[in-house]
């Protein structure tokens, strides 16, 4: 008989990535027009594609933990085009 395998995604690592990739999505947006907005963002891109596989990876393991990895992804996807200026610095011109 085969054996069921079945990936293993630990507690800690979710709850990490969560943290990290809501982070990411904060910074790039403080770092905004600064010199530090080029790194910001490809950290923000890195985390997000890791929280991308990490929602693939929760949808096998657990419903519950690809919910919050999936509300993690659409929350740091709504941080990155929201428009909190609202396109005040795109009229000025």
């Amino acid at each position: 008989m085969l054996h069921e395998v079945r990936p293993f995604l630990p507690l800690w690592w979710l709850a990490a990535i969560q943290i990290l990739g809501l982070a990411s999505a904060w910074l790039a947006r403080v770092h905004q027009g600064s010199h530090r907005q080029p790194a910001s963002q490809w950290v923000f891109l890195l985390l997000m594609a890791l929280v991308g596989a990490t929602t693939l990876a929760a949808a096998l393991t657990s419903p519950s933990g690809s919910v919050v990895c999936g509300t993690t992804l659409a929350v740091m996807v709504l941080a990155a085009v929201w428009d909190f200026d609202y396109g005040r610095k795109a009229m000025a011109r």
